[in-house]
C-alpha cells in the first residue's frame, strides 16, 4: 500500500519511517509533516490528499503535550486537534481513500473508570485537566464511527497507552512522563544534584514503546475488517517510581527527590487488552528496560538536538 503519514516527524510517525528503514515493512509511507501542510486547514490538507492518491491514512498527526500543556492552553489543545481530526478523516472519504486509521488518546477516557475498555470511552467526564484535549480526542472516534455508517468506509482508531521512545518530546514542561524524566535526570547527573520528581511517584500507568505501537497498527491494517477502535497498551503496570528506577539505572545516576505536593493526576489506568489480542494474538511487546535503555542511549547520541 501507499499509505499516507501524518505527524511523520514526530515520535510515533517517526516510527513507523523507522520499520521501513529497518526493512521491516514494504509498504510505502507518504510523509506530511506540519512545515509542510497546515493540517488545520480543509484546503490544505484535501488536496494534498488528492494530490497523493494514498490506498491508506495513518493520521499520528496532534498537539500533543504533558498535564502542564493540556492546562495552560486548553484552547489550542482542543481546537488545533479537532481541526486536524476532521480535516484528514473528511478529505480521505473525499478522496476515496480505502483505509484509515486515527490515532485517539487514553487521556479520554472516564476520569473514575479503574479499569479501561474501549465499550466504556464515552461513559463519563475525562479528567479535569486534561478536558479539551480529551475531548478532542474522543471525536476521533464518534467522527470515524459516522463515517463507517454513512458512507461504508473502512476506518478505525488506535488508543494508544502512555507512548514513549526515540524522536520524543523531551521539553522539561510540556513533554510526557518518560522524556521528561529522561531529560531530568540528565540535567541532574550533570550538576551532581537530586533529580526532582513531581508527586509521589506511586501512579501507575501502562507505558507502551512507539516502536511496537507502529508494529501493532501495521499488523491491524492488515486486518479486511478491524474494529471500530482498540486499545494498544503495555502487558504492566509500573508505577512513576519504576520508570524513575529504570531511567536512573539506564544512566547510572541514583539521587531522586520526589516533590510529594506536587500534582500527580489518576492513579491507576489499566486497560482491557480483550480486542487488541482477539484481533493479534501473537504481537509481541518489547522488554520496558530495553525499551527504556534504548530510549535513553539515543537521547544521549543526540542531545541538545532533540524536540524540548
Amino acid at each position: 500500500m501507499k499509505i499516507l503519514l501524518t505527524g511523520s516527524n514526530g515520535l510515533v510517525g517517526k516510527a513507523f519511517l523507522q520499520l521501513k528503514e529497518d526493512g521491516k515493512t514494504e509498504h510505502e509511507f507518504i510523509p506530511c509533516m506540519h512545515s509542510e501542510i497546515d493540517l488545520t486547514n480543509q484546503l490544505e490538507t484535501n488536496n494534498f490528499v488528492r494530490e497523493t492518491q494514498p490506498d491508506a491514512v495513518i493520521h499520528a498527526a496532534a498537539r500533543v503535550g504533558g498535564i502542564g500543556r493540556n492546562l495552560n492552553s486548553p484552547a489550542q489543545q482542543y481546537t488545533d486537534n479537532i481541526l486536524m481530526n476532521t480535516n484528514v478523516i473528511h478529505s480521505a472519504y473525499m478522496n476515496g481513500v480505502k483505509k484509515l486509521v486515527a490515532f485517539g488518546s487514553v487521556c479520554s477516557f472516564p476520569e473514575h473508570a479503574s479499569f479501561i475498555q474501549e465499550r466504556i470511552l464515552h461513559e463519563g467526564e475525562p479528567y479535569p485537566a486534561h478536558r479539551s484535549y480529551a475531548y478532542a480526542k474522543r471525536m476521533v472516534d464518534i467522527q470515524i464511527e459516522a463515517y463507517n455508517s454513512q458512507y461504508y468506509t473502512n476506518y478505525f482508531s488506535v488508543i494508544p497507552g502512555n507512548i514513549f521512545g526515540e524522536h520524543d518530546n523531551f521539553n522539561l514542561k510540556d513533554g510526557h512522563v518518560i522524556p521528561s524524566l529522561i531529560h531530568k535526570c540528565l540535567l541532574a547527573r550533570q550538576e551532581n544534584a537530586p533529580m526532582s520528581v513531581w508527586g509521589n511517584g506511586r501512579s501507575g500507568r501502562e507505558f507502551v514503546y512507539a516502536g511496537d505501537v507502529a508494529r501493532a497498527v501495521m499488523d491491524l491494517l492488515e486486518i479486511e475488517h478491524p474494529p471500530q477502535k482498540v486499545i494498544i497498551s503495555g502487558d504492566e503496570v509500573f508505577t512513576i517510581r519504576d520508570m524513575v528506577n529504570y531511567i536512573c539505572t539506564s544512566f547510572g545516576y541514583d539521587n531522586v527527590k520526589y516533590e510529594n505536593d506536587g500534582l500527580d493526576g489518576q492513579y491507576l489506568r489499566k486497560t482491557d487488552k480483550e480486542v487488541f489480542n482477539s484481533n493479534l494474538p501473537n504481537f509481541s511487546f518489547t522488554n520496558i528496560e530495553e525499551a527504556i535503555g534504548n530510549t535513553v542511549e539515543w537521547f544521549l547520541d543526540n542531545y541538545p538536538n532533540v524536540r524540548m
